[in-house]
């Protein structure tokens, strides 16, 4: 840090150039070995990551069917964490409330086709002044029918804003089956360290919520019944087509035991070159050849023929 302005009992101070550039060069390489070794996993042949300039990438996928699939897998964030939800602060329906509040009094309420995250930092940033210290309000997102028709239903939740265990302290991630339903699940075996924070955090909670969230969004809340130690969790998905739920688990391990991506991706630009292309390159070249070599002949008749 440098001092950047100097007053009578203030300071400010600024990241310099130096090390911003070195965040970013940093920032840039980290998220191309993390893209590689989710590809890796995915199954693709002979990727190409490379940066392009100074804060953007291209990821060409050779042989790649679904893209929309490959888009998801590279752009998550991955950040993993697990919460105490905070119901002894505010109870489930007074979070609710406060949210339908909130959106009401600030016209706040979520539009199809905006960021999900920006929807979740503006109702935070509104309720600041109405929550507990140290609380945050976080979502879990399900499909549920309102009025005949399909949308997704968003659950508010009040959880403390400290994180007690993160994906840092991961150790694997891997598909297994829930045994009462047979839905698939993620389970998660944390290191040696995140076990011995898991133990504590569910020693000291018993009988009350912990939330775990992935890039934000809490994806289940079951309540503590007992110390759990050994360092194992499970990632229930919630529910729908069984195919589909089995993808999803595939594809959350892969992000997850690859590890966070540094920094949110933004899709700036896609395309998609078909086996046609070449084709059409190949006829393209023939035809040109044929009229290449038809316009020497005639040249070369005219020119020679003249003189």
């Amino acid at each position: 840090l440098r001092i950047t302005d100097e007053k009578e009992k203030h300071y400010e101070f600024g990241i310099s150039k130096l090390y911003k550039d070195n965040i970013r060069e940093r920032t840039i390489s980290q998220s191309i070995e993390v893209i590689r070794n989710r590809i890796d996993e995915f199954g693709v042949a002979e990727p190409v990551i490379t940066s392009q300039g100074t804060d953007r990438l291209s990821v060409e996928l050779p042989g790649i069917k679904d893209v929309e699939r490959a888009k998801e897998l590279i752009g998550r964030t991955a950040k993993l964490e697990f919460k105490i939800v905070a119901d002894d602060k505010k109870t489930p329906d007074e979070v609710a409330a406060l949210v339908s509040q909130i959106e009401a009094q600030n016209g706040a309420a979520y539009k199809e086709g905006q960021k999900f995250s920006d929807y979740v930092k503006r109702i935070n940033e509104l309720a600041k002044d109405k929550l507990p210290a140290g609380t945050e309000i976080a979502f879990q997102r399900e499909e549920g029918v309102r009025h005949g028709d399909v949308n997704m239903v968003r659950i508010p939740y009040l959880l403390n804003a400290k994180a007690e265990v993160t994906g840092d302290d991961l150790k694997d991630a891997n598909i297994q089956m829930d045994p009462q339903d047979n839905r698939p699940e993620v389970g998660l075996t944390f290191n040696h360290q995140g076990a011995d924070k898991f133990e504590r955090v569910t020693g000291e909670n018993v009988r009350k919520r912990m939330a775990i969230t992935l890039d934000g969004i809490v994806h289940s809340a079951p309540v503590i019944q007992t110390k759990i130690a050994g360092g194992r969790a499970q990632i229930t998905l919630g529910q729908g087509d069984q195919q589909k739920l089995l993808q999803e688990a595939k594809d959350l391990s892969i992000v997850l035991r690859a590890g966070a991506l540094p920094a949110q991706l933004e899709f700036l630009e896609q395309r998609v070159i078909g086996p046609s292309l070449g084709a059409d390159a190949i006829e393209k070249g023939k035809w040109a050849s044929i009229f290449g070599c038809l316009a020497v002949f005639i040249f070369m008749l005219f020119y020679y023929r003249t003189s």
